[in-house]
């Protein structure tokens, strides 16, 4: 059986829509495979980071927040819709290049996709001290700890210190500061994992 992209995103739980989206946008971005990528790359390249400020809004359950929330999921799931469709054109059951796109694939019967890190945790310590960690993940050999010091988009530049336990504290940070957090692994096929992304304002 040809590989295909896993459908599964359309009915993600927030977080891990977050985490494909972000991975889909990484995926084909400046990718010379999708050369003509259709217009729905840039919309959700713009939409990801207001999607991921309304699910942390959306925790408080605010009517409103929660609205809103639904609002942008529905943009979110519909951008990866058209672009799962362009992909799957233009790969035409190729593993490795639908791979490079950041979706999920599956191949043959009974194969389980990429792994998925479904959550973050995020601890805020003395100032400057914040720690991330995340489940481990089965056959990963290292985690790569990031932040960013702006909302996350496509050229984002964000620092990352790799570890073997998924779990690391980063120091020396500005206190007042907001930063953007994720741990990342690279998968048994070499795609790149990502966790939901969280923001704190160090103490």
């Amino acid at each position: 059986m040809e590989a295909i992209i896993l459908k599964t995103y359309k009915r993600e739980r927030d977080s891990e829509l977050g985490t494909l989206a972000t991975r889909v946008v990484e995926g084909m971005d400046n990718n010379p495979t999708f050369p003509d990528a259709p217009p729905e790359l840039a919309q959700l390249r713009q939409k990801l980071p207001d999607y991921q400020l309304a699910v942390a809004n959306a925790k408080g359950r605010d009517s409103v927040a929660v609205s809103i929330k639904k609002d942008l999921k529905a943009q979110i799931v519909g951008c990866l819709t058209s672009l799962d469709a362009y992909v799957t054109s233009k790969c035409k059951g190729d593993r490795t290049m639908l791979l490079t796109s950041g979706f999920l694939i599956s191949g043959e019967k009974g194969e389980v996709g990429e792994p998925t890190i479904n959550k973050l945790n995020v601890e805020l310590g003395p100032p400057g001290i914040v720690t991330t960690s995340i489940k481990r993940v089965a056959r990963s050999r290292a985690y790569f700890h990031q932040y960013a010091t702006e909302p996350p988009a496509s050229g984002t530049s964000w620092h990352s210190e790799s570890s073997l336990q998924p779990k690391f504290t980063f120091s020396g940070l500005t206190s007042g500061r907001t930063y953007w957090l994720r741990v990342a692994i690279i998968s048994s096929s070499g795609q790149w994992v990502y966790s939901p992304v969280e923001s704190r304002i160090v103490q």
